[in-house]
């Protein structure tokens, strides 16, 4: 789930100087704070390598052309196949970003500025995972069902508008056979914070919190609920607000690395040297080469009209 970072250095008290002299300290605690932190890896699944390129297929029907048949003593087992969606092709895109550490936030121990700067990329690399997992529910064909009311409203309902998303995944049928039943089964909805407490705030949903339920209101607990409507929430503060998907996480689409999130050691610009070459600066590149489809659109539902 993505969540805004803590900083890097998490009560070490650790120097600037010492950190420079252990070129791998700053790479290793990014990866660590980035463990379990970006909002992509709840949602698609592991696509395997690849090559800067990706082609695939669009479900297309969970089923073969034919049933299964009796067959007698000694008679071939009868083969089928199964139709296959549109062709895609996507090419893969590398992003990079890097940050410094001067001569004088060495000399001067500014550990406070290495700090702000490592949140800050830890936090850019996870918001700009957040941006690439919303293209990729663009670029799809994703079911779009509008709320009843806005959110906002008084006869808002947002149960019930969540429910009719979940049974248009889970009804959505074979675009190759109107009678067969893709089997996808809803299990996450994503939005905002902001949104989610409009959810939690209506009418409608409060009335079921009366009574011996109102200590489990999740709004005077304080606490964001772990489901809703029997949907695990995953919210990210660089999710629009208003916009709420619920999907089957883990089919929906996928992830394909062609290199993996990667942090290189702290190196002088210039050529190694005591006082950081020409520049008198050291960096760490954090780059990443992938691509993130979405390649079962009717796996998905992306709730419309939610605010005025």
């Amino acid at each position: 789930m993505a969540n805004h970072l803590t900083s890097a250095f998490g009560g070490d008290t650790i120097t600037v100087d010492e950190a420079i002299k252990d070129p791998t300290f700053i790479p290793e605690r990014v990866l660590e704070n980035l463990d379990g932190a970006f909002l992509e890896a709840a949602l698609f699944r592991n696509g395997g390598s690849n090559d800067g390129v990706v082609a695939y297929r669009e479900a297309a029907s969970p089923y073969l052309n034919d049933d299964a048949e009796n067959v007698a003593e000694f008679a071939e087992i009868p083969v089928s196949d199964l139709n296959r969606g549109k062709l895609n092709k996507i090419v893969g895109a590398k992003e990079a970003l890097a940050i410094r550490v001067s001569w004088e936030m060495r000399r001067f121990n500014k550990i406070d500025m290495l700090t702000k700067q490592t949140t800050a990329l830890q936090n850019t690399m996870v918001k700009n995972g957040v941006e690439a997992s919303l293209k990729a529910f663009d670029a799809a064909d994703v079911q779009q069902l509008a709320v009843a009311s806005d959110w906002e409203s008084a006869d808002a309902d947002p149960m019930r508008d969540i429910r009719q998303a979940k049974r248009l995944i889970s009804t959505a049928k074979s675009p190759d056979d109107e009678q067969a039943l893709m089997g996808y089964k809803p299990d996450i909805i994503v939005l905002n914070d902001a949104t989610l407490d409009l959810a939690l705030f209506s009418e409608n949903v409060q009335k079921f919190y009366n009574g011996n339920a109102a200590i489990e209101n999740p709004i005077y607990q304080g606490i964001q609920p772990a489901t809703l409507a029997g949907l695990r929430v995953v919210t990210s503060p660089w999710i629009p607000e208003g916009d709420v998907m619920i999907m089957e996480s883990g089919v929906a689409g996928f992830v394909s690395e062609a290199q993996p999130l990667t942090l290189t050691p702290l190196y002088s610009e210039g050529g190694e040297q005591t006082y950081g070459g020409p520049n008198q600066s050291w960096r760490v590149d954090a780059f990443r080469h992938r691509v993130l489809a979405v390649d079962n659109p009717l796996a998905v539902v992306k709730l419309t009209g939610i605010e005025k």
